[in-house]
């Protein structure tokens, strides 16, 4: 299962940098500082399969997966360990049904009003052509 906070890996030759690019100290003190979930999904949303990909375009899905993540994290979900991310989702798994249910609409069934004209009928266009040589012509 994908996890999107696991950390990449980078290759040996990007770990040491030159001492002309060594990070000032005022940069190192903005990296230690803990970053956000918006921003790990946004670091992270090259690693992810394809199918999560272009799900998380729609920004409604993308705001769901983020509002779970920060619960996670408030509940002391560690997100390296697959276990208890499953195991934190299992226990919330009916909660997180019902709220997903809340949010979608529910499909209205059309229900035609009046008369149903018949292939052999007069067209309703008055041209006194049965329906199927008329405007039935190309259904």
């Amino acid at each position: 299962m994908w996890n999107p906070f696991k950390r990449k890996t980078a290759p040996a030759a990007a770990e040491k940098p030159a001492a002309a690019e060594q990070p000032k100290p005022e940069q190192t003190e903005v990296k230690k500082t803990k970053e956000s979930i918006e921003e790990r999904i946004d670091r992270e949303l090259d690693s992810l399969p394809g199918i999560i990909k272009n799900k998380l375009k729609d920004p409604q899905v993308k705001q769901r997966f983020i509002d779970i993540a920060k619960r996670m994290e408030k509940d002391g979900v560690d997100f390296k360990s697959l276990r208890q991310m499953k195991k934190w989702m299992k226990e919330h798994e009916a909660e997180l049904k019902a709220e997903q249910a809340t949010g979608i609409p529910k499909v209205e069934t059309v229900v035609h009003e009046g008369p149903r004209i018949g292939r052999n009928d007069p067209c309703p266009c008055g041209s006194g052509k049965k329906y199927k040589k008329c405007c039935g012509k190309d259904l």
